[in-house]
């Protein structure tokens, strides 16, 4: 099944959630240091933050890559979403 960017962008976001991390979008324009999108503690939670000017493909990727790192084996992912994190990884 091909997904279209949005639908895998909704499928990332939602693995990230499954496991464990609150998704945040904020602009990242004002703050005087330099800041990245992805993941943080804040206050002891989990959190995915991302810089919400990135263009929608960006956003994957940074999604992607940031779930190769995490043990995914015990969430529900569908093909397609866990192929496209396998490449990212």
């Amino acid at each position: 099944m091909k997904l279209n960017q949005t639908e895998l962008f909704d499928h990332l976001k939602a693995t990230m959630e499954k496991m464990g991390a609150t998704y945040q979008e904020h602009s990242f324009r004002a703050t005087s240091i330099p800041v990245k999108s992805g993941l943080c503690l804040v206050h002891g939670e989990l959190c995915f933050i991302m810089d919400k000017r990135r263009k929608l493909r960006e956003k994957n990727r940074i999604l992607g890559r940031a779930l190769a790192r995490m043990d995914l084996d015990t969430v529900h992912i569908p093909p397609a979403v866990r192929e496209f994190i396998l490449e990212e990884g």
